[in-house]
């Protein structure tokens, strides 16, 4: 398939070429038409001389009707071409300068078009009968012939088209006419190397486009777009806007693979960490429950509850993990929607603390609330935030040694409203940081207390974001930890 570049220009050539052949055969017409009406004009001012050559020319015909012939041609010695006749104002021919005579007793010239043409406008070309050829019209001129005031005939002048196509290749030759048609020529070439110029213009950055997406292809979506791919991008042009329209294409293209396959490796590595997860409290429920089942009669009764508190403990550690997965899913949902409304973050955090209360006292842990008054209102899916904050209330509780404590605040910060967990945990470590909040990912400390899930986290990340806000912490190892939430106070 043929380029578009080469589809215009040959389209562009044909188009140049069609218009030089209609010039040559313009040019050629004009030329004869040009002839025509120079002949007409002279045959007229020939029949007009010899009208003013004779004052009284039906009388010299009526004098000697039979040597009039005579008289006639002495006008066309110099005009061999030229036929001179005298008609009556029927038309039958009653005196010619040529060598036919007499004429067919019943032919009649045709006097409407020289009537019709000189009542309209005497400066135009006439086409009426040859006497001297019957089957065809030729360029003619008349004069009316007067006697006593009154019309007797006609002067009839024919200039037959012999004395055009004679004249012709000379006319055509000549240095005016060469020089016209020379310079419509070099008008039509111009035009067309200025049109395929144009096109090349117009095809060079299309070329460019090409190009760019022929090698993107070829190097798929992988690193950075080079600065000189589009080249013509900086232009303040439709073809600027449009290879910038490309490049910006392109680089959303590449961002979204990146983030395709970025998410395609979260899911792999979540699908793993899930099956591993599920895997083994379920395999350790199973085994308590199988030994139960075959040794629960030899068992003591304290190995018994033991073995029982142990699998009860898995299973609700499954619950939690399940409760998580559904959440987290829900959360991810492009369909799920949070549901804002006005809400008091101190007192939902009371609320929240209140409910942990009792947790807290089994581990020895300290747990408080603080917020001043007067905090603004902000707009915020209640149930989302206490979500996200009991799991940071629960994570706190499970690192903070027994003796130890946990502080929830409320605060305005800046423009956002601000939720803090706070615990004298043993931190966190600076390798971990930046992983806390990734799904299934538990640092050291958290691996040491059996029953995370490894979602809390990223629960409480996801939360934050469908408020438009974000989560966020900072720790030092041996120092605890401050987890918190920042929520845009018009959320």
């Amino acid at each position: 398939m043929k380029s578009l570049r080469a589809r215009v220009l040959l389209l562009v050539v044909g188009f140049g070429l069609i218009m030089a052949a209609l010039f040559a055969i313009i040019m050629h017409a004009s030329v004869r038409q040009y002839y025509a009406d120079w002949m007409y004009a002279k045959n007229a001012a020939f029949a007009q001389r010899v009208v003013e050559a004779h004052p009284d020319l039906w009388h010299d015909y009526a004098a000697d009707p039979g040597g009039f012939g005579a008289t006639l041609r002495q006008y066309t010695l110099y005009s061999p071409h030229t036929g001179l006749y005298l008609l009556d104002l029927d038309g039958r021919v009653l005196a010619t300068a040529g060598e036919r005579q007499p004429f067919w007793p019943n032919y009649r010239v045709d006097l409407a078009p020289i009537t019709e043409t000189m009542a309209a406008d005497p400066a135009l070309p006439i086409l009426a009968d040859d006497p001297d050829d019957q089957d065809r019209q030729s360029l003619v001129a008349a004069r009316q012939v007067m006697h006593d005031g009154q019309p007797r005939g006609w002067l009839y002048v024919v200039a037959r088209q012999t004395d055009i196509d004679t004249a012709m290749p000379a006319l055509l030759k000549s240095y005016a006419i060469r020089a016209a048609a020379t310079a419509g020529l070099m008008t039509v070439a111009i035009g067309v190397l200025l049109t395929i110029a144009m096109i090349s213009l117009l095809t060079r950055p299309l070329t460019a486009l090409t190009r760019a997406t022929e090698q993107i292809r070829n190097a798929g979506f992988s690193g950075e777009l080079r600065a000189d791919l589009f080249p013509d991008a900086d232009r303040d042009d439709e073809i600027g806007r449009l290879s910038r329209t490309f490049r910006e294409a392109f680089d959303r293209l590449r961002l979204e693979t990146e983030r395709v396959r970025t998410v395609d490796a979260h899911r792999r590595e979540m699908v793993a960490s899930v099956s591993h997860d599920l895997r083994t409290p379920l395999t350790a429920l199973i085994g308590q429950i199988e030994t139960i089942r075959l040794k629960g009669d030899a068992l003591p009764a304290e190995a018994q509850a033991h073995l029982l508190e142990r699998a009860l403990q898995n299973a609700r550690h499954l619950e939690r993990l399940t409760d998580a997965l559904a959440d987290l899913a829900r959360l991810d949902s492009p369909e799920f929607r949070a549901q804002p409304e006005p809400i008091a973050i101190g007192e939902l955090a009371d609320d929240v603390v209140q409910r942990f209360s009792a947790a807290a006292q089994q581990a020895g842990v300290s747990l408080e609330v603080e917020y001043p008054d007067g905090l603004p209102l902000t707009r915020a899916d209640a149930a989302l935030i206490e979500r996200a904050l009991a799991n940071l209330i629960d994570n706190a509780l499970r690192v903070t040694p027994a003796g130890g404590r946990v502080r929830v605040r409320a605060l305005r910060a800046r423009d956002a409203m601000r939720l803090e967990v706070i615990d004298t945990g043993p931190g966190v470590a600076s390798e971990d940081q930046p992983r806390v909040f990734e799904r299934f990912y538990q640092t050291s400390r958290h691996r040491e207390h059996r029953g995370s899930s490894g979602l809390g986290l990223a629960i409480v990340k996801r939360v934050a974001e469908l408020h438009g806000g974000v989560a966020g912490l900072r720790s030092a190892p041996g120092q605890g930890s401050t987890f918190f939430i920042e929520l845009p106070l018009a959320a």
